[in-house]
């Protein structure tokens, strides 16, 4: 049997946990810290693990991980990627990432200043411990709009777009002091060139070096009034797409350039009028991805590919022979919900409206019903994605567009 550690397998990691668990392998999940956000613990399935353990000394999670013997060891989620590096360190596994780059990895300044000496595309940026150091670099600079946001974060947790000093001012101090959802101090914030363009993900999975792309994924995003992101769409494209080969051709370099030779990497690029620049990348899976939904658009998404590289590496190695990477069956839209009124969530009347959509495949809350939720500032306090999944675009545009106006009349929110 194959044993498999999974540092953190909550997001899409869980799937990935599901899908190792189904191919007969044995599991042991190590929790990176106690003090974790409860947030990751949404639909977390205990059962799947044969052991658990809690990082508190990490002499101690390295004893019971040699214990264990594992063949492998990977990251679930964003919070457990420098941790599973670490171990597989020590136990010197195959199945991992060049060790000296893993900071490079997680930290966004790190990570660009990686790959501008590697001498690819990237934003222009500063890291800055106070307002005034900040205010240099901006002025330096000499325009707006710039994006503030941590050194490590995730799901565009703590990310401002500012176009004025006010606004600039505002996201430094509403940063600095303060505690991110990976759990990380904001000692420092990075303050980037902003980036004009069309933003996209590209999804991968390596073994021993030779990487698959899973999913091309367009983005589009809102922003809030304040500056912050929100997720709105991911659109699948086709590889087929004329940007396809320039976006797979550079997130190439960057996946190299970071050493990322196993696993899966997720990374957003944003396509500008001089190509593409990375906006940054994780070695982890695209946590909004669902197997369900790959199988019927691309009939193997990255979660799938990533529990193929571990169980049946030659029909990964098969796949990767291949004359090209993925072919579009259906499209598809990962709708992001955005709340915009505060209230007490309840689903039943939302759910029976999206079973009238023609697109409609799935949905999925991270709220429950009679729970108080706010006004929607990034992902973490999304109620939910719905899944929509049709031959026809159109049908589903149309579908996505149904879905806000049931928002904007508050469809899932009651006065109770």
């Amino acid at each position: 049997m194959i044993r498999v550690v999974i540092v953190d397998g909550f997001s899409s990691g869980k799937f990935v946990a599901k899908g190792l668990s189904e191919q007969g392998c044995v599991l042991m999940h190590v929790a990176s810290s106690v003090n974790l956000d409860s947030y990751y613990y949404n639909g977390f399935d205990y059962g799947l693990y044969d052991q658990m353990i809690v990082n508190v000394d990490p002499a101690t999670t390295l004893a019971s991980v040699e214990r264990f013997a594992p063949q492998f060891i990977i990251a679930g989620a964003e919070t457990g990627v420098l941790l599973a590096d670490a171990l597989n360190e020590r136990l010197q596994l195959p199945y991992c990432n060049d060790f000296d780059k893993s900071q490079a990895r997680r930290n966004k300044y790190d990570m660009i200043q990686c790959i501008t000496h590697g001498q690819l595309p990237a934003a222009r940026q500063f890291i800055a411990g106070t307002w005034e150091l900040a205010q240099g670099w901006i002025r330096h600079h000499g325009r707006f709009p710039v994006v503030i946001k941590p050194l490590e974060s995730a799901g565009a947790d703590g990310v401002f777009i500012c176009d004025d000093w006010h606004d600039c001012e505002v996201a430094v101090e509403n940063l600095l002091g303060t505690t991110n959802k990976l759990n990380i101090p904001n000692t420092q914030v990075l303050i980037q060139e902003y980036l004009v363009g069309l933003e996209y993900v590209v999804n991968m999975v390596s073994l021993n070096g030779q990487p698959l792309v899973t999913e091309v994924v367009r983005y589009q995003k809102q922003r809030t009034k304040n500056g912050g992101i929100l997720y709105d769409i991911d659109e699948l494209i086709s590889s087929e797409s004329a940007v396809y080969p320039v976006l797979v051709d550079y997130t190439l370099a960057v996946v190299r350039c970071l050493g990322i030779r196993n696993g899966p990497s997720h990374a957003e690029v944003m396509f500008t009028e001089e190509g593409p620049k990375l906006v940054e990348i994780a070695a982890r899976t695209d946590g909004i991805l669902r197997p369900g939904v790959s199988r019927q658009t691309t009939g193997l998404g990255q979660i799938d590919a990533v529990v193929l590289s571990i169980t049946a590496p030659e029909v990964f190695a098969q796949l990767l022979a291949k004359p090209f990477d993925y072919r579009l069956l259906q499209h598809t839209y990962n709708v992001c919900l955005i709340n915009r009124v505060p209230g007490c969530f309840d689903k039943e009347l939302f759910v029976s409206e999206l079973l009238k959509l023609e697109s409609f495949f799935d949905v999925v809350f991270y709220v429950e019903t009679g729970q108080q939720i706010g006004v929607t500032q990034n992902v973490f306090s999304q109620p939910g994605t719905v899944y929509l999944v049709h031959a026809d675009p159109s049908v589903i545009a149309a579908d996505y567009r149904r879905i806000r106006i049931l928002e904007h009349h508050g469809v899932y929110l009651t006065s109770g």
